[in-house]
C-alpha cells in the first residue's frame, strides 16, 4: 500500500534507472587478459610460486 500523498508512477515515463540519458566515458580499446585455467585455477596454491 502506498504511503498517503504519493503518486503512483506513470508507466510510460521512465523511472528509476531507466532514462535516456548517455555514460560519458570512452570505450575501454585493451583487450581484456585470458582466465587462469587448470589447476592454478582450482586449487589454493599460488599460480606461480617465486
Amino acid at each position: 500500500m502506498a504511503k498517503a500523498g504519493m503518486r503512483r508512477p506513470e508507466v510510460s515515463q521512465p523511472h528509476g534507472t531507466e532514462s535516456n540519458k548517455k555514460m560519458k566515458f570512452p570505450k575501454n580499446e585493451v583487450n581484456p587478459v585470458p582466465e587462469i585455467q587448470g589447476k592454478a585455477k582450482a586449487g589454493n596454491k599460488k599460480a606461480n610460486p617465486t
